[in-house]
């Protein structure tokens, strides 16, 4: 991992990682209160990939990055925060003084 980058990753844990470990919780208490004390893969994956594709989907994840103001491929998000001024140049250029 590049040294002082963890920033840029907590954008997924806070908006996704926290989510989707709230529904695989959620999931597996549901096994719990069926009386199933031990989680075999056979139950582990289905548990799982039901709260992946609940909670990684595309929206939850530009949120993310929006809510942490990184902006994935978004120019225009870009280019507001710029402090540019353009200028257009005169039509005709300036005569010499004599």
């Amino acid at each position: 991992m590049l040294l002082h980058s963890l920033h840029l990753l907590q954008p997924l844990d806070v908006g996704c990682f926290s989510p989707l470990k709230r529904a695989y919780s959620a999931k597996i208490s549901a096994l719990a209160r069926r009386s199933i004390t031990y989680i075999a893969k056979i139950d582990f994956l289905p548990a799982f990939k039901k709260a992946y594709t609940k909670t990684f989907i595309a929206e939850t994840i530009k949120g993310a990055f929006r809510g942490a103001r990184l902006v994935l491929h978004d120019l225009d998000a870009v280019i507001l925060k710029l402090d540019v001024r353009l200028c257009t140049p005169n039509q005709q250029p300036k005569q010499p003084t004599a």
